[in-house]
């Protein structure tokens, strides 16, 4: 495990040094408890793996769980199964957390990026009782070295009556240096120009006092296969590209490329890996994660620079990331959620927003969170904050989905997330709209003519013959807007019968 010494330099806090088990002893009902981290990486694994034993054991304990985005099965499902979750504020990662929340057993707040921090800072929720955050070690000083994420953890450290620091011993001390912690005050933040300029400090800020036990952990990452190619991923991407070499021809875009982001999961990895792939060079990516595809367009050559908030690596991808650790820190900075996901920031550097959705409507709303409306998939988290401030902003998803069953594109979504206002480029494989400058007739025959699959134009487009002959701005039909998401709750498909 090597000499501990060597990550715990504050002296005085080796004393602090406990199991897992103890660490758990300090948990009560009805705590407000804070951490980081992403599903892959960088959040606590021992003391919540220790709380949920103590749970399942003794019962008598629910807590509030506070994390601006999703986690691990390690956190979020044991803790479910075991019934210590009373409410979950931030995202949802573990599939056993999302069925508990759409039985209606714990309570959900969904978070708004950088705005939830924010919220928790101005009372919202009440106080902060625990905080528990990963970390490779401590400072002379007793600060906190961070590991591979930073997102929402100054923020808790401030907020929080007590930290638990959990010391993972499998992420190398060179890390060190790989973060830059700012915290926004009243000030403009000072990000200009190249984000690579380091404008804080190299770790969490603390009072020593404050961290009542230090957990040595040893445990490794939830492993992530590496996903197969996938023709609906390349196929939006390349919708992408072609938009984007349209607009450098009309002067609207500068080449290189303005600062990318491009949320997580497996289809924005294909979308990345082809944008990856084309022409373009000198790469900004604007990330809330650096997850394998942004590293392999970095061993490309064809990055300037990476800004994110946490690594999301597969293993291979990871021990690669060691092994050229040096090399990557040259080009890359792990900042909080406050500072990537500012709409100062964001605006300031000019990024182009690119995130998933669930479903769009003839109006360009979108529904990035809840399946009819209903049920929580994981919630809007980041996507918030930057479609609201890019430069652009674009959602992309299939046209269909189950087979061809469920339309991505509806008369009306069951749920807005991003109102027609925030939206400007809705992209599936069949095609990418513009919707700038259109009134609301025409983005919904745009959105019909290049996004919907063929199999539901004619459906769509005679719910929208029939919507333009009512009176109003808006082409609606409000006693059939939902009737896309009432057939298909009726018989299983969208279709119509006999389509």
């Amino acid at each position: 495990m090597g000499d501990i010494g060597e990550r715990i330099r504050h002296r005085e806090s080796l004393g602090k040094i406990m199991t897992a088990e103890e660490a758990a002893l300090l948990f009560q009902d009805g705590m407000l408890v804070a951490t980081s981290g992403n599903p892959l990486m960088g959040y606590p694994k021992a003391t919540f793996l220790a709380l949920s034993e103590r749970i399942k054991k003794q019962g008598g304990i629910r807590i509030d769980l506070l994390c601006a985005g999703p986690l691990g099965s390690e956190v979020e499902d044991l803790l479910a199964d075991a019934g210590g979750i009373r409410t979950r504020i931030g995202a949802i990662g573990g599939e056993k957390l999302r069925a508990a929340v759409n039985r209606g057993e714990v309570k959900f707040i969904e978070g708004k990026g950088a705005q939830l921090p924010l919220q928790v800072k101005r009372g919202w929720y009440g106080p902060v009782d625990m905080a528990i955050i990963e970390a490779i070690g401590l400072t002379r000083e007793g600060h906190i070295i961070p590991s591979t994420a930073v997102y929402d953890s100054p923020e808790w450290i401030d907020a929080a009556s007590q930290v638990i620091v959990e010391i993972n011993l499998n992420r190398p001390m060179a890390l060190e240096g790989l973060h830059d912690v700012y915290q926004k005050g009243g000030d403009p933040i000072p990000i200009v120009g190249n984000p690579l300029k380091r404008t804080g400090v190299p770790y969490f800020p603390i009072n020593p006092e404050k961290i009542k036990g230090i957990v040595l952990s040893d445990r490794g990452d939830k492993p992530s296969g590496e996903p197969k190619p996938d023709r609906i991923g390349a196929l939006l991407g390349q919708h992408l590209l072609d938009f984007f070499k349209k607009e450098i021809a009309a002067g609207r875009l500068s080449d290189p490329l303005p600062p990318i982001e491009l949320g997580v999961g497996d289809l924005a990895g294909h979308v990345m890996r082809k944008i990856g792939a084309s022409d373009f060079t000198n790469f900004r990516f604007h990330v809330p994660a650096i997850t394998d595809p942004v590293l392999e367009i970095v061993d490309a050559g064809k990055v300037d620079w990476v800004s994110g908030m946490a690594l999301r690596l597969s293993p291979e991808a990871w021990g690669r990331f060691q092994t050229n650790l040096d090399r990557y820190k040259q080009c890359m900075v792990l900042r909080p959620v406050t500072i990537c996901n500012s709409a100062e920031v964001i605006q300031r550097l000019g990024v182009v927003a690119i995130n998933g959705c669930l479903e769009m409507d003839l109006q360009g709303q979108v529904n990035s969170s809840h399946v009819l409306g209903a049920k929580i998939l994981t919630g809007i988290a980041g996507s918030y904050d930057f479609s609201r401030n890019g430069l652009y902003s674009i959602f992309v998803g299939p046209s269909t989905a189950k087979g061809g069953k469920i339309s991505a594109i509806v008369p009306m979504v069951s749920h807005v997330d991003h109102t027609e206002h925030d939206v400007d480029i809705l992209v599936t494989e069949q095609g990418l709209a513009d919707l700038r400058g259109l009134d609301p007739r025409e983005r919904a025959r745009e959105i019909i003519r290049q996004c919907a699959h063929p199999d539901y134009r004619e459906m769509l487009s005679d719910y929208l013959a029939r919507a333009e002959k009512e009176p109003g701005h808006i082409p609606v039909l409000s006693e059939e807007s939902g009737s896309f998401h009432l057939r298909l709750k009726r018989s299983g498909s969208m279709r119509e019968s006999g389509s």
